[in-house]
């Protein structure tokens, strides 16, 4: 209706690096990720992908672009009837331009690569909050996509747990040099992980620049927010 959540955002999100966006809560962090793929459309302006406005195209035209991007959500979004590793090679069966045994060896690789290896056969209900974010990680790494983007993933976990998905993330966007969006409220990630930081405050972003610069920013509701870690 008349809510604006979004006020004139105006972002870049540079390639190969990892850029976080952080505010209060509410402030529109996850309807801007939305944005970024096509799952929300602004009522002005636009959102440009390698070039392309994808505010302004066809459903059928966004379903290649999607497939760039790799989405972990805040809950993990596992679905509970279907083991670990039919999870991960979910989108890959979807797909239906890969045989099951190739699907198989895909799977246990990106295990692997989130530190899961051999959890194939568990569900979903015996596994940690931890090991819930790394299988929804490994499924989204199974895609191969060029952009990763992450809504909260270190929400609900303990201190060491975070700390372990944050340097996964990191070590993933290094090894792999994939473009990272991560939408956080956690400070911690911000001087741990990010290349980047955008800050959003009433609908727009009222900071971006490096975790060194966002510390030195002179702006009292980017130093409040800083000194709630």
């Amino acid at each position: 209706g008349q809510n604006e959540v979004l006020r004139g955002v105006s972002l870049e999100i540079p390639q190969n690096q990892v850029t976080l966006i952080v505010g209060g809560s509410g402030c529109g962090k996850t309807v801007l990720l939305k944005h970024l793929i096509g799952l929300l459309k602004p009522d002005r302006g636009q959102v440009i992908v390698d070039g392309t406005d994808i505010a302004h195209i066809p459903e059928r035209r966004l379903t290649p672009i999607r497939q760039r991007f790799g989405m972990v959500f805040q809950s993990g979004a596992l679905l509970n009837s279907m083991s670990v590793e039919e999870n991960v090679g979910l989108g890959l069966r979807e797909r239906g331009r890969t045989p099951w045994r190739a699907i198989r060896e895909i799977v246990a690789e990106k295990l692997e690569l989130v530190g899961l290896g051999g959890t194939q056969r568990e569900m979903p209900t015996s596994l940690s909050g931890g090991m819930r974010k790394r299988v929804a990680i490994a499924r989204a790494l199974t895609m191969d996509p060029e952009i990763f983007l992450y809504d909260e993933p270190t929400t609900g976990l303990d201190p060491p747990m975070a700390t372990a998905i944050d340097g996964l993330i990191a070590e993933l966007a290094e090894r792999l040099r994939k473009t990272t969006v991560v939408v956080t409220h956690d400070l911690v990630s911000i001087f741990s992980i990010a290349d980047q930081v955008a800050m959003i405050h009433e609908g727009r972003i009222v900071f971006r620049g490096t975790p060194q610069e966002m510390e030195r920013d002179s702006q009292e509701v980017v130093q409040r927010f800083i000194a709630r870690r």
